[in-house]
């Protein structure tokens, strides 16, 4: 894994600013405890594909996009997203602290963090090139999500709070979020992927990522309102319970991810003609005519090497059917469960 010269600034960067955070000791000690898992729950994901497993080289590349460049640009974008909301909100008259860091939490951030961590997937023709089945799309966006969470794991752990009770404090912070908002990273991140993979291993329309991408700032929007609901207006008793529920969920969403990826690889349908690893690639980036629709075959070969319809084939089902078939109807209960948590909590 080879990091460009402005990752390597970005990197030094930093860790000089976690260091003036919590000192040397702390940021080793706070890198250790968020790093290490994360390696562990990538591997974990990435063994759930049986056939074909992603390319350590590759899946580095996407986990230190999250990691490093993915933190940054969520910085800048949040930064702006939620200046351009105070302006606007100033104009319509006062405006209380816990607006704002609703608004700020609730909104900008889903739709900034879950925009920019998977954009290495389009980006970067090393792990381009590899998305050749509908499931490696789960597995790199997991794996920008999981960076993304682990170096924010970092940050929340060398907060003022945390450091002044000293490494108490930091290994209680990096240690709840690593079973709870790193997985969230890392789930919701996963559904953009997924989409990104339909589209350029299926050949469906760009409108097919914009729809998982939808789907992932809502998961990312009510983690953040119960959590924010939790500190903000909920008693302490309400915000355990809740806190205990998004971890189970959490937990949940990486199981599901799993299964997910495990039985769209057992599918055996999804592989496209090899022409994407082949030396045909494009090595400038920009040269899209290698990615052009109509020069990707749609054509989708198994591993034993013959021809087969797609996950979900259109010719013998209705629209309404491939709607229907496609949901995963367990995660979309509890979904609706832990939505329905959230507003009897804000209602009672």
């Amino acid at each position: 894994m080879e990091l460009s010269r402005k990752q390597w600034v970005l990197v030094v960067t930093l860790c000089l600013l976690f260091i003036a955070m919590g000192g040397v000791a702390g940021f080793l000690f706070a890198a250790i405890l968020s790093f290490v898992p994360a390696y562990y729950y990538l591997r974990s994901i990435r063994n759930s594909e049986v056939k074909d497993k992603e390319p350590w080289d590759a899946l580095k590349l996407a986990f230190a996009w999250g990691a490093i460049s993915g933190v940054f640009l969520a910085m800048i974008f949040n930064t702006i997203g939620t200046s351009l909301l105070l302006v606007f909100l100033i104009q319509s008259g006062p405006v209380s602290e816990d607006l704002v860091l609703i608004l700020s939490v609730v909104v900008v951030a889903p739709i900034v963090e879950e925009f920019v961590k998977p954009l290495v997937m389009f980006q970067n023709l090393s792990v381009r090139s590899n998305i050749d089945e509908v499931e490696d799309g789960i597995v790199y966006g997991a794996a920008c999500g999981l960076g993304f969470g682990a170096t924010e794991n970092v940050l929340y752990g060398l907060s003022e709070e945390a450091v002044s009770v000293g490494y108490l404090g930091i290994l209680a912070v990096v240690i709840l979020r690593t079973v709870s908002s790193i997985l969230l990273h890392s789930v919701a991140t996963s559904f953009t992927g997924h989409g990104i993979s339909k589209h350029l291993v299926e050949g469906q329309p760009f409108s097919v990522v914009i729809k998982y991408y939808l789907l992932a700032v809502l998961i990312h929007s009510a983690w953040n309102g119960a959590a924010v609901f939790s500190m903000v207006y909920s008693d302490d008793l309400g915000g355990v319970i809740l806190l205990i529920f998004s971890i189970m969920l959490a937990i949940g969403g990486l199981e599901f991810s799993k299964r997910r990826i495990r039985e769209i690889d057992m599918e055996g349908s999804n592989i496209m003609m090899n022409q994407i690893r082949s030396n045909e690639v494009s090595k400038k980036w920009g040269d899209s005519s290698k990615w052009d629709k109509s020069e990707v075959s749609t054509e989708v070969v198994s591993k034993d090497g013959y021809t087969s319809p797609t996950l979900y084939s259109t010719d013998d089902r209705t629209k309404a059917q491939n709607w229907f078939a496609n949901i995963d109807w367990k995660s979309a209960v509890g979904t609706g469960i832990f939505l329905l948590f959230i507003l009897g909590d804000m209602l009672i």
